[in-house]
């Protein structure tokens, strides 16, 4: 495990934006993840934690302590469960299950992201969320060390859960419960989300969804669309002529570019609709 100084945080994340981290790692399995930690924890300094980075956003002046990338991604198949290390993608899930005749996230087919991620913020798209086909996963807790914490005790809600207050927690593995399936009818409904989901997402560096939906028969797409806000440029950033939850990096973004549209879309929709959108993606802040 070699731990760099001053390491460019915009080689990740899909809008390729950020500044330099203090300290930077990547680790390869759970032992050195968890050595990561306990080597910040014994300096006294702030971490972050990511995987596959598909819905985060790194600042301009990037972060005061250590960043953590996760790039073990084993998956192991045990009769209907799968347990998945924290850096496997869910894409990786999807595949692994349908080899084995599983169904349950055939949904998740395309789904950005890594494990660690979907378990932190109740991930989810199609009508399937993590809390629907999670059984339990492995966390290390601050002063506690490694847990293995039963579904229930996330107290999922909408793209959040416990972990969100839980400081320093970060998740090691995961265990999903699924059931048999028919292997031509699973590869059918992986196909039908996959054309889905091409119509639906345009391409582009986006973060995918920037705010989360909102309660109510309007999705946050809607409400920005309604609002006159498709296909608007501020700088470098623009609402996508596609879906107007998608915020694309035309190029040259920085932080501060993506988080004044952010405000601008979410002005405009209150003013419109009297509804503040709440972002799903996550600003990682310089210091934690």
């Amino acid at each position: 495990m070699e731990i760099f100084p001053d390491h460019d945080l915009s080689n990740y994340g899909t809008y390729r934006i950020g500044g330099f981290a203090d300290f930077f790692v990547e680790v390869k399995s759970e032992s050195e993840l968890i050595e990561a930690l306990e080597w910040a924890c014994a300096r006294d300094l702030p971490y972050f934690v990511f995987g596959g980075a598909s819905n985060l956003l790194f600042d301009d002046e990037g972060f005061r302590g250590l960043v953590i990338r996760i790039r073990h991604h084993e998956l192991r198949v045990g009769g209907m469960e799968i347990q998945a290390d924290a850096g496997a993608l869910a894409s990786q899930l999807v595949d692994v299950a349908a080899t084995h005749g599983l169904t349950g996230v055939e949904a998740w087919k395309g789904l950005p992201g890594a494990i660690g991620g979907a378990v932190y913020g109740n991930a989810g798209c199609f009508g399937v969320e993590t809390k629907d086909v999670l059984n339990e996963a492995r966390v290390w807790l601050p002063g506690e060390g490694v847990q293995t914490l039963n579904v229930d005790w996330f107290d999922y809600d909408y793209r959040t859960s416990k972990l969100k207050s839980t400081p320093g927690a970060v998740v090691l593995s995961a265990t999903f419960q699924l059931e048999k399936g028919d292997n031509v009818e699973i590869l059918d409904r992986m196909k039908a989300i996959q054309t889905l989901r091409l119509k639906k997402q345009p391409p582009g560096l986006s973060t995918g969804s920037f705010f989360k939906n909102p309660s109510g028969d309007k999705a946050a797409g809607q409400l920005i669309d309604e609002a006159g806000l498709k296909g608007f440029e501020m700088g470098p950033m623009k609402v996508s002529d596609y879906h107007a939850n998608f915020f694309l990096n035309m190029g040259g973004a920085t932080s501060a570019d993506v988080n004044a549209l952010a405000e601008h879309v979410q002005q405009v929709v209150k003013e419109k609709h009297g509804i503040l959108l709440e972002r799903e993606v996550i600003s990682v802040p310089v210091m934690v």
